[in-house]
């Protein structure tokens, strides 16, 4: 299968989305604003479905994805905000309920003292769980526990922010030292403890689930990933774009409703959402042919990004692959709630798993650009870049890179990511579409391989 940018194949993925991620795309005006959009209102999506797993390399997963949106300022990510508002309906409810349990509780508290004053023996109350789905990202690491402990099994955690600030400025303190750590672990739903002195607290958390969609700019993201031996990044979804040098008309439409008021609405269909996966538990399995192009794909990716950024890159490929499967399992759960069904194990359609592929390739590949400009691991391959350089003739087309692939041993997709970093290092020039020349490499070589 051919690789395709987004902007070609994002017409058809729209088309094919199940509900109601579709009406939040199509909600959005450019090309930009959709496809952050896709990926946003997906992963808050699946935070709603806590008991929704699929088995995944004998492995219990659940639909929790962290996601990365990276664009410059004034790009459209300003929308994503109202984005938030989706889970309104759920978060209101939530809290009206533990102020409500807080209140009893502190009135059962005072009377058992009282009673305790008057020499009766009474047991204190139990201190009620407080459960919350949306968790603020400027929250210290202690608190992150203590509200994943709260929230069980029974519920994930979203940590929602359009800031990206927000997050690394609590992370750069003492307070938030150990929230990459907590991340890092709650991906693979791995064991988190602690315990203080302070009210001989203890906390265990056995299976936590959190999904977390942050936005920002690409200056602020070396404050979240350190560098590219960071384990945190290739847990991430990685979305990333430049802002379109167009004015839009900001004259509103007399007969469109604002967007606050849409995404308010469509807050009640989420909340149904939430209600309906509560206490279900539901596996969905691939099928046959799923898991080949999977495990194909894996493959692809294991040597790219070997070959791209070395050792530390090959986890990027490892845990896309797995995210594959999550992302898969979101959509097809959707489809299952909207069609109310009620069986216990689900195929995924091919259409909802192509479609997942699709979207974490192009993760893939904006992980990898972001794994060069991070500090870190050396990007290896010239020499193998510069044997292909060598077989290629002076001009070509695209589709005449087939016998090289097998001269190389090379997956064809493998030589098409080696023709674009080709472009880029300006060693190959565009002539036009599927149209290259090469260039004289003169001078340019030490120059363009420090950029990359």
């Amino acid at each position: 299968m051919k690789f395709q940018k987004m902007e070609q194949k994002l017409p058809d993925i729209i088309k094919t989305l199940p509900e109601p991620i579709r009406a939040v795309v199509e909600k959005m005006e450019t090309i930009e604003e959709k496809k952050m959009a896709i990926y946003a209102s997906s992963v808050i999506a699946g935070s709603l479905m806590p008991h929704v797993h699929i088995n995944y390399d004998n492995k219990i997963n659940y639909p929790a994805l962290m996601l990365l949106i990276s664009y410059p300022p004034a790009s459209g990510k300003g929308k994503l905000a109202m984005l938030v508002s989706l889970v309104g309906k759920i978060v209101g409810e939530q809290l009206a309920d533990n102020m409500s349990a807080i209140k009893q509780y502190r009135s059962q508290l005072k009377l058992a003292e009282r009673l305790i004053k008057k020499g009766e023996k009474v047991e204190f109350p139990d201190k009620p769980r407080t459960p919350l789905l949306l968790i603020p990202a400027n929250t210290t690491s202690s608190k992150l526990i203590e509200q994943m402990a709260e929230n069980r099994d029974e519920m994930m955690a979203l940590l929602f922010e359009t800031e990206t600030d927000a997050i690394t400025n609590i992370m750069g303190t003492k307070f938030g030292l150990d929230n990459s750590m907590i991340f890092r672990k709650v991906y693979h739903h791995e064991s988190i403890s602690q315990m203080r002195k302070t009210n001989d607290e203890h906390f265990e958390i056995t299976n936590p689930k959190m999904a977390i969609v942050l936005t920002g700019t690409h200056s602020q993201i070396p404050r979240l990933f350190q560098s590219n031996q960071d384990g945190l990044l290739s847990r991430f979804i990685i979305v990333m774009g430049d802002a379109p040098l167009i004015w839009k008309d900001v004259n509103p439409c007399e007969e469109c409703r604002p967007l606050d008021e849409f995404f308010n609405q469509l807050a009640s269909e989420f909340y149904l959402i939430y209600q309906f996966f509560k206490t279900r538990k539901v596996e969905v399995k691939l099928t046959d042919y799923q898991w080949t192009s999977l495990n194909n794909m894996g493959k692809i990716w294991i040597t790219e990004s070997n070959y791209e950024g070395g050792e530390y890159a090959v986890s990027l490929a490892k845990r896309h692959a797995n995210m594959v499967a999550r992302l898969a399992m979101i959509f097809t759960m959707l489809r299952y709630y909207k069609s109310n069904d009620s069986l216990s194990i689900v195929y995924c359609s091919d259409e909802d798993y192509l479609n997942a592929e699709f979207l974490l390739e192009q993760s893939f590949q904006s992980s990898m650009e972001l794994f060069k400009q991070l500090p870190g691991e050396q990007i290896v391959g010239h020499e193998i870049l510069s044997e292909f350089f060598e077989l290629l003739p002076n001009e070509f087309e695209a589709k005449e890179l087939a016998p090289l692939a097998k001269i190389l041993d090379k997956h064809p997709r493998t030589l098409e990511r080696m023709l674009e970093r080709l472009v880029k290092l300006k060693w190959v020039l565009r002539v036009k579409r599927g149209k290259y020349k090469k260039q004289d490499v003169t001078g340019l070589t030490e120059e363009s391989d420090s950029n990359y």
